[in-house]
């Protein structure tokens, strides 16, 4: 049987395996991902619903993709397939799978879009690897919908307190600064025995605890955005580690004397992700004003700040219940995250801004 298509211009012949499962055959290789990309197309599914399979690509999550494969402290590899359906005119023979070149129009991609166009110049720019590709021959459109929908409909999402707990298995080069910082902070929060968070956070994710390890750290690193509390910068005051920690376990004891009906219970908003952004939002504002009262903050031994510092701000609030019965529906999202902290404002200084 003549395979040999007359008038098509191939890839060299890559050296692939044949797969059968359920009755269909699939070619498992690897290929140079701009060479894949050359011949790669999608088919995003319209408003009308009436055409296309996939949903349209993601611009901002194909930038965090090539940035990740840019990022030269990381070890940018890609050990998971991309699925595609090649066209008819492709074929196997003799442990070999044998791909046209044709420009934008080849190879139709099932499952790793993004993975593969964030290798797109404006992307990844020069960079390349080879990657994993499992590859069906002129699959019809109904499997091509089946595939797709059973990939995407059985993934679950991986629980991001999970990921946060192996930060400390990782070198400390493969991660940013704030969620090395944040990690180790929680961990001394959440262990240490004078610590009004001791035991407070579930670190796996759960429902256990009021906040989970994924919420304390994405709300801790808020701390370290530019002109806030641990601002990234050496000649900041907070910027040592155990400083940080123990103006943490300061500032959250005087929540817990002040609100010990609320704290770490669940029918209160207080501990939970709503109440502990607020917090935070606030110990800003109020180092500020310490320090405009003339209070040191710190010192050549550390942190000169106690509970007792910070209590008079959260007299001022006391008042506020944090009921999750009378406030739960009420400060949802971040925006209710701003308007609670706005309101809170007010009451500690007389003014929002």
């Amino acid at each position: 049987m003549e395979l040999v298509k007359p008038g098509l211009e191939f890839f060299s012949p890559i050296e692939a395996r044949e797969i059968e499962q359920a009755k269909f055959k699939f070619y498992v290789f690897s290929i140079d991902a701009k060479d894949l990309l050359s011949i790669a197309y999608t088919s995003p599914r319209n408003k009308d619903r009436k055409s296309g399979i996939q949903r349209g690509l993601d611009k901002k999550r194909l930038m965090e993709i090539g940035e990740y494969y840019r990022n030269p402290s990381v070890p940018g590899i890609l050990p998971n397939t991309i699925i595609v359906s090649l066209s008819k005119d492709a074929y196997f023979e003799d442990g070999k799978i044998h791909i046209p070149i044709k420009d934008g129009g080849e190879a139709f991609v099932l499952d790793g879009q993004h993975r593969l166009f964030a290798f797109l110049p404006e992307y990844s720019e020069k960079m390349t690897m080879n990657v994993v590709v499992s590859a069906f021959i002129d699959l019809e459109d109904a499997m091509k919908a089946y595939i797709f929908r059973k990939i995407n409909m059985t993934q679950r999402k991986i629980n991001p307190s999970l990921v946060y707990d192996l930060i400390p298995m990782l070198r400390k080069e493969w991660v940013t600064f704030e969620n090395l910082r944040a990690k180790a902070l929680l961990d001394y929060l959440n262990g240490q025995d004078d610590s009004p968070w001791r035991d407070g956070v579930d670190m796996m994710g759960g429902r256990q605890r009021t906040i989970t390890q994924a919420s304390f750290i994405t709300r801790l690193k808020t701390l370290f955005k530019k002109n806030n509390v641990f601002e990234t910068n050496e000649e900041n005051e907070f910027f040592e580690e155990q400083i940080q920690a123990e103006l943490l376990i300061q500032y959250f004891s005087a929540v817990k004397e002040i609100f010990p009906v609320a704290w770490k219970n669940r029918k209160y908003i207080l501990c939970k992700n709503t109440g502990f952004a607020t917090m935070l939002n606030l110990l800003k504002p109020i180092t500020d004003d310490l320090k405009e009262k003339g209070k040191v903050l710190t010192d050549g031994k550390g942190l000169v700040l106690t509970r007792n510092d910070f209590k008079p701000y959260f007299e001022k609030i006391k008042d506020f219940s944090f009921s999750g019965e009378e406030y739960g529906a009420a400060y949802l999202g971040e925006a209710g995250i701003r308007e609670l902290t706005q309101a809170l404002k007010e009451k500690m200084f007389g003014r929002s801004d």
